[in-house]
């Protein structure tokens, strides 16, 4: 993962170009506190673009659309010219505006003062990384970036530090930001009193980040060292700015999205109490559970952890490796699934559970791992469809999840995949996120979806826990967080075990199905295997919703061809009253500080939601 994120820029601007920009369709947001409902003018969240667009930076709006849609949130391009026009006209076009990094670099002043009289009227604004740092002619603004004042704090320090204005701190806040940013336990590791960003293979990652002056008169969020400041909030005449000083839409192309995630989640719910499309069905959190059986040592681990009761849980996915050979060809060390029928009942026994079968690479599991690349995909595709042939005999109808050995998986395998209809993949990139659309070598994963894998700082599978000492009773406690992470936040990841590595820890192993089937007895967490979670999220894509503001209510339509069943939208309750079901079958639940809307079977739903009068000021 670490070799992906540090994929030279230059690889994805050169990408062929992807299809043109596809505008959000109408959606509503509301600012509570900020404006009366006689000043409501529009009804969405706009990502602001310059007004022309490469093809590369086509890809980067790109992302920030997809991001959104992923999260449940309703997000809209306009152009620069398109967003003073109306401001000119005397109207307040948006109620919420993003300024994303990278491609808004050059803005001009007087664009500059429309978006400080937007925030002043009572906008909220999201301020990203480098947005706005040069001026019309290219050049930095002295002495600071021209959006220091909305910003908060002073930024872009050109003239002062010239090359030394930008540099690669470690990132830190508190747990309970790093849970607001629904960035689970693990991705973030405590430090002192501080929760640090971290990741697969490194236990503290360094961002490119703008240096800051060591004031900010906002509420902070995140920081690093030297006291720049990395995230907050400043409220700004009657309006509000979330400023993040990350470059969000350059990290999710390098396959490190969930800053993206997590900020554009926090900018809609928090700041805007925007209603959200939940990504999971009924809006009930839960965690994907992927074994992955490489070697005929796994057989033995799992007929011990099937007389523990683990496999009475579930479903999970599990995933095989089927040759018979593991670490090169002829060492006889792998499961020989096609000669193996004792193998085959088991398995058998677990898919009559509900467990979903798929594959872990191609035939041999460390040899292919190792020799794998973007370029011999004539010499390897052999290997994919031999394994993929052993699952398919075994399971009677062809693969849907695959697995990559040792994480290696070049483009071209998750566009054979694609083509087999495989509808989702286990991913070494992403860590942290649900699934996801992934973007790499500037193109994006068109229909599959990747799970990204659950880290724990730099390590993810429990046999590299026992090699470095760690005890067990801390990744029961890492494991049993995600539970409550799921849980709490209605989201899904994804975790993965080797059965010989998970019988090293039974324990953690135990604490995690127990309190898996607590939460579960509450009705608050479900196990899921990675087809399930890929099929709904295929129909939620497809699902057509906009909002509305009727009077004192926010009013909520959506249509979906085959059915919305188990689709589910989340209003904070502090901001909203009960919804009511206007048309169309669904069901309303507290779910903590939420209203969740479930919808049943039909194809047409509408929602009214009445906004809490004390919440308007």
């Amino acid at each position: 993962m670490s070799a992906m994120r540090r994929v030279p820029l230059r690889q994805i601007l050169l990408a062929l170009a992807l299809a043109a920009i596809i505008g959000g369709a109408a959606s509503w947001v509301y600012r509570i506190g900020q404006v009366s409902p006689a000043q409501w003018q529009s009804d969405a969240i706009a990502l602001v673009l310059p007004d022309e667009l490469s093809d590369a930076n086509r890809l980067f709006a790109s992302a920030w659309l997809d991001g959104a849609a992923e999260e449940g949130i309703r997000l809209q391009t306009v152009s620069a010219s398109e967003f003073s026009r109306r401001g000119l006209q005397g109207e307040r076009p948006f109620a919420g505006v993003i300024l994303p990094d990278t491609i808004h670099r050059q803005i001009n002043t007087a664009f500059v003062n429309q978006i400080s009289r937007f925030v002043e009227n009572g906008g909220a604004l999201m301020l990203v990384g480098d947005a706005g740092v040069l001026d019309e002619n290219g050049y930095y603004s002295e002495p600071a970036s021209r959006f220091s004042r909305l910003a908060g704090t002073s930024y872009a320090l050109y003239g002062a530090l010239h090359d030394k204005m930008s540099f690669n701190p470690t990132i830190s806040g508190s747990s309970q930001t790093m849970q607001a940013l629904e960035i689970p336990p693990g991705r973030w590791i405590k430090s002192g009193d501080q929760a640090v960003l971290s990741g697969y293979g490194e236990d503290t990652l360094r961002y490119p980040v703008l240096r800051t002056a060591a004031t900010y008169a906002g509420t902070l969020r995140m920081q690093a060292e030297g006291n720049t400041v990395i995230a907050g909030e400043h409220e700004v005449g009657k309006g509000r700015v979330l400023f993040v000083n990350l470059p969000l839409g350059y990290l999710k192309l390098r396959t490190d999205g969930i800053l993206m995630h997590g900020f554009l989640h926090y900018f809609a719910n928090r700041i805007m109490g925007q209603p959200q499309l939940s990504a999971a069905p009924d809006a009930i959190g839960g965690l994907i559970l992927n074994w992955h059986c490489d070697a005929k040592i796994c057989i033995p681990a799992m007929d011990q952890l099937i007389k523990a009761g683990v496999f009475t849980r579930g479903p999970f996915s599990i995933h095989v490796t089927a040759g018979p050979d593991q670490r090169a060809f002829g060492d006889g060390l792998g499961v020989d699934l096609n000669h193996n029928p004792t193998f085959q009942a088991l398995l058998r026994g677990l898919q009559s559970q509900g467990n979903e079968i798929g594959s872990h690479g191609g035939w041999i599991h460390d040899w292919f791992g190792k020799n794998l690349s973007e370029t011999n995909a004539g010499k390897m595709t052999t290997y994919l469809e031999q394994n993929a042939a052993a699952v398919k005999r075994l399971i009677g109808h062809p693969q849907t999840e695959y697995s990559a050995p040792t994480g290696n998986q070049p483009v071209w395998v998750t566009d054979w995949l694609d083509g087999q209809d495989v509808q989702a993949y286990y991913f070494t990139g992403n860590i942290g996120q649900g699934p996801t659309h992934t973007y790499r070598d500037g193109r994006r994963d068109q229909h599959i979806w990747s799970f990204p894998v659950q880290t724990y700082g730099h390590i993810s599978t429990i046999e590299e826990a026992y090699m470095e000492h760690i005890p067990e009773s801390e990744i029961s406690n890492w494991l049993t967080s995600l539970v409550q992470f799921t849980e709490n936040s209605g989201q899904i990841r994804l975790i993965y075990f080797h059965p010989p590595g998970a019988v090293l820890y039974p324990d953690a192993i135990n604490q995690l199905m127990l309190a898996a089937d607590a939460a579960e007895k509450k009705g608050s967490f479900r196990w899921r295997t990675m087809t399930e979670q890929a099929r709904f999220m295929n129909r939620r894509e497809q699902t057509v919703w906009h909002i509305s503001s009727d009077k004192r209510a926010v009013v909520v339509d959506a249509a979906n061809a085959a059915s919305l069943q188990q689709l589910s939208w989340i209003f904070p309750v502090a901001l909203y009253e009960k919804p009511r079901i206007l048309d169309g079958n669904a069901r309303v639940e507290q779910r903590g500080e939420n209203w969740a809307v479930i919808a049943g079977d039909g194809k047409q739903l509408r929602i009214s939601t009445p906004l809490i009068k004390e919440a308007l000021h």
